[in-house]
C-alpha cells in the first residue's frame, strides 16, 4: 500500500525544497527567466516577515509539493480571504492525491479561521488544473478581469 502524503507548515529546514519547487514552477509555468528568489530572501519574508505561509506535502519524509498563500483583508464583511499563490506537486506525485491532501488542509484551516473565500489564478492553457480545482468545487471568476501593473 502506498503511504499517504503528510502535509504539514512549512519548516526553516525546508527552504531549500520549497525553492526548489518554485524554480520548477517558473519552468512549468513560463516565467524562469524572471525567478528572481533565493533562498535567503525566502526565509527571511516566510519566517521573519510573514509575507505569506506555506504547506509541505511529504512522502517518505521527503517534500513532494507545496501550496503558498496569504491572507487578505475585506472591510465589507470583516471575513478574510486567502489568495493561493502558489501549488505545485512534484510530477512523479501527480495523480496521487497530494494537490488534493494540500488543497484540504488549506480548506480546513481556513474554514477554522473564519476564512470567508479561497482565491487563485490559473494559467488557462492549464486544463488540468482547471478540471482539478473543479472537482474541487472551485468555479472561474467570470465577473472580474485580471489586471497587473509592472513596477
Amino acid at each position: 500500500m502506498t503511504e499517504m502524503a503528510v502535509i504539514r507548515p512549512a519548516q526553516r529546514s525546508d527552504i531549500a525544497a520549497l525553492l526548489s519547487m518554485m524554480k520548477a514552477l517558473a519552468v512549468f509555468e513560463g516565467y524562469a527567466g524572471q525567478f528572481r528568489v533565493t533562498a535567503p530572501e525566502l526565509e527571511k519574508r516566510l519566517f521573519d516577515y510573514r509575507d505569506f505561509d506555506a504547506l509541505i506535502a511529504e512522502r517518505y519524509h521527503k517534500p513532494c509539493g507545496m501550496l503558498v498563500y496569504y491572507t487578505l483583508p475585506f472591510t465589507y464583511d470583516l471575513k478574510p480571504w486567502v489568495y493561493m499563490k502558489e501549488l505545485f506537486v512534484q510530477e512523479h506525485e501527480r495523480s496521487r492525491g497530494t494537490g488534493r491532501a494540500l488543497m484540504q488542509a488549506l480548506i480546513r484551516d481556513c474554514q477554522q479561521r473564519g476564512v470567508s473565500r479561497i482565491r487563485w489564478d490559473v494559467l488557462s492553457n492549464n486544463l488540468n488544473a482547471q478540471t482539478f480545482y473543479q472537482s474541487l468545487g472551485g468555479k472561474p471568476a467570470d465577473d472580474w478581469q485580471l489586471y497587473y501593473l509592472n513596477l
